[in-house]
């Protein structure tokens, strides 16, 4: 029986992986933040984005691998908000499905249902 617990923790730990992740893409904040440099004005500026704010340095380690708007940073955060959402709904359905199957596969038979009384046996001679 120990290993019917052990199979289904190893289904919970999506389920709480997933729950997680949509708990954090719904509490999210509004701001929109450049993962970069903020560059306002030929300026970095720290701080989240502005209305206005036309260029957002996205690093990968010291180097600029892409730059976005304003209205382009903001779209991709919210696009990234959805998916973590999603993954986290998918994620949470297969382990609490996993879990459900791993709990009915591996517990034990029930006894068989006592049968009907035969005649021979309500008369007592068996």
């Amino acid at each position: 029986m120990k290993y019917r617990a052990t199979l289904v923790a190893l289904f919970l730990v999506p389920t709480v992986w997933g729950a997680a992740s949509l708990v954090g893409s719904l509490t999210a904040s509004g701001d929109i933040v450049c993962p970069g440099e903020n560059v306002r004005d030929g300026e970095e500026r720290p701080g989240p984005m502005r209305p206005g704010d036309t260029l957002c340095s996205v690093l990968d380690g010291s180097t600029a691998v892409a730059t976005r708007t304003y209205d382009q940073q903001r779209a991709h955060q919210a696009l990234e908000r959805r998916r973590n959402a999603g993954n986290g709904v998918v994620l949470m359905l297969y382990g609490a499905a996993g879990a459900l199957v791993a709990w009915r596969a591996t517990r034990p038979p029930l006894p068989p249902p006592p049968g009907p009384e035969t005649e021979r046996e309500r008369s007592g001679h068996l």
